[in-house]
């Protein structure tokens, strides 16, 4: 083989370099990271080997008693050297770039977001953050718990006084319950007005001023007689006698009021059948008169009618008036401000714990993320250097390769000289001929170190748990 210094002035090596640049033609394509294989073809085409060796041999040259190469031989033996040695170090300038590449992408990550002090922060900061959230709710549960615990032990003293089941019994849907007093009252009003203004001197507008009084009264009277029939439930005696006393005086007041009603009819008829149409407060003078003198029959089947739908009426109310709430008086409204409290202390535990959680999971993201990162780099690193060192592995086999190549040049060069002389060949025209040892050796790789990984499963595991212990520790406190 020749020196570096005799390769560059080898007069081949110079026509190879003008008529064609080998430096164009590179052993590895740093682009696919894959080595590129020799057009054996086309560079004998390129370079007219066979030609060369053609025109060489007719002249029986090389001499037969030359022991060196000539310089054709010679250009094409460090041709090849050279593409073999660009190949070298190609792979060995790629493998140390993308190593450095890969290193410093990842490191500007973990660089900034060092786990051994921005996860340790990150995680301090959420626990912060949830003790501020459980200060803050707890602070508003306390005041819901303590009235809550204060409702429920006045409500279980007042039950034990009065001795009183367990529960009160009230309609559950206050809506549903007084649904039937407007109803009855709508359907009063109507008959009302049908039965009165038929007969008044009004006609129809007085009679509908009548129903409406009629109608408002009784549902008046029924709704004080209704609460006052609760009290009878009390143990002690004016609590108890005074209500029922009024109660039983409403139903009385009711009562007159609706006979009293039913003889306005009778007097409005009396008056329409002489043709002196009566106004209605000499009526209601008159009926009275007459009710003291006989309070029953009346004079006709509508007036009874009159006085029995107002009578109905007072009695469904006081009925709705006396169940709307738990017959002992009071012991519904102190159930209901505990059921009210403790859904309201209820509504803000839920509301407390939701908040908890939600900023449970926000720290568990963050964390996440790292860990995703972190499986991520470390992923892309080992793809990395296995990909590069599989691409070590192959250097000798490529090189291998380009021996294989020189051969088959050689061959084509000798073949055709050959083929066309007349002499014997040189006799290194019968050894065998391959690119130097030193260009084998494989590329050398300078191996960045890789970040600092080890304690970073460990952190990530830590404030997955930390998290989640003050997370239940929190939880607990709520309750």
């Amino acid at each position: 083989m020749h020196s570096a210094r005799e390769r560059s002035q080898n007069p081949f090596m110079k026509a190879i370099e003008k008529s064609y640049d080998w430096k164009n033609e590179p052993g590895f394509d740093p682009i696919a990271g894959k080595y590129l294989p020799l057009n054996t073809e086309t560079f004998l085409k390129r370079h007219r080997i066979r030609e060369e060796g053609t025109k060489r041999g007719k002249l029986n040259q090389p001499g037969t008693q030359e022991d060196q190469p000539d310089d054709y031989f010679s250009g094409i033996v460090s041709w090849v050297t050279f593409r073999a040695l660009d190949c070298r170090n190609s792979v060995q300038n790629y493998i140390n770039n993308q190593l450095l590449a890969s290193l410093n992408n990842i490191c500007a990550y973990w660089q900034k977001e060092n786990p051994e002090d921005t996860l340790e922060a990150s995680v301090e900061q959420y626990c912060q953050n949830l003790d501020l959230l459980a200060t803050e709710f707890n602070s508003d549960l306390s005041a819901d718990r303590r009235d809550f615990a204060d409702a429920t032990h006045d409500l279980n003293q007042f039950r034990e006084k009065h001795r009183l089941p367990k529960f009160a019994v009230y309609p559950q849907n206050t809506v549903v319950h007084w649904l039937w007093v407007p109803v009855v009252m709508i359907i009063e009003s109507f008959a009302g007005a049908n039965l009165l203004g038929s007969v008044s001197r009004g006609g129809v507008i007085e009679g509908w001023i009548l129903a409406i009084v009629l109608t408002v009264v009784n549902v008046l009277l029924g709704l004080l007689a209704g609460m006052s029939w609760r009290y009878k439930n009390c143990k002690t005696g004016l609590m108890k006698t005074i209500p029922i006393v009024g109660s039983l005086f409403c139903s009385l007041l009711a009562a007159c009021w609706n006979v009293l009603a039913g003889h306005v009819r009778d007097v409005f008829v009396v008056a329409e059948q002489s043709g002196m149409l009566d106004a209605p407060d000499n009526a209601l003078a008159t009926a009275w008169q007459t009710m003291l003198e006989r309070p029953v029959p009346w004079e006709s089947l509508s007036s009874a009618g009159l006085a029995i739908v107002g009578i109905a009426v007072f009695a469904l109310t006081t009925y709705k008036s006396y169940t709307a709430d738990d017959p002992f008086p009071g012991y519904g409204k102190k159930q209901r401000l505990v059921e009210y409290l403790r859904e309201r202390y209820q509504l803000g535990l839920n509301m407390a714990l939701e908040e908890l959680k939600a900023t449970r999971d926000n720290a568990n993201e963050e964390i996440s993320k790292i860990q995703s990162r972190y499986e991520m780099d470390r992923s892309v690193w080992m793809n990395t250097t296995n990909k590069l060192f599989t691409i070590v592995a192959d250097f000798e086999k490529q090189l291998r390769q380009y021996d294989k190549d020189l051969a088959f040049l050689l061959r084509a060069y000798m073949t055709a000289n050959l083929a066309e002389r007349t002499t014997d060949p040189p006799p290194y025209f019968n050894e065998q001929h391959s690119i130097e040892a030193t260009i084998a050796e494989a590329p050398t790789i300078e191996m960045p170190s890789s970040p600092n990984w080890e304690n970073v499963p460990a952190k990530i595991q830590a404030g997955f748990e930390r998290i989640e212990s003050k997370f239940e520790q929190l939880k607990k406190s709520y309750v």
